[in-house]
């Protein structure tokens, strides 16, 4: 079976990932199964405060798998770090190149 969770439970429009929860860790590590994370550009043609959702693009990137094979429940914390780490990195490189697809100068 595959799964697909979305560990910040909810999406966020900073320039951070909002913190991970930790049950689709503890699936994966439960299952020994691989971790596929992806990561999304920010939105920065979307404006929330004024529920204004302009025309634009986002760059998708599917990262290396993580293996969960021989991890525990001891394991969870460094698991969840690491992944965080790890999709943190390539979500502020895919936003700044995001700026110039969408031909946006700064965000506001």
């Amino acid at each position: 079976a595959k799964l697909l969770f979305l560990p910040e439970g909810t999406r966020g429009n900073g320039d951070k990932l909002l913190p991970f929860k930790k049950g689709c860790f503890h699936v994966a590590v439960e299952s020994q199964a691989f971790i596929q994370p992806v990561v999304i550009s920010k939105y920065h043609f979307l404006k929330s405060k004024a529920k204004i959702f302009n025309r634009g693009q986002n760059i998708i990137k599917i990262l290396p798998e993580v293996s969960c094979a021989g991890l525990s429940k001891d394991d969870i914390p460094a698991l969840m770090e690491r992944v965080q780490k790890m999709m943190q990195r390539e979500y502020e490189q895919l936003s700044e190149e995001s700026l110039s697809i969408n031909n946006i100068s700064e965000v506001h």
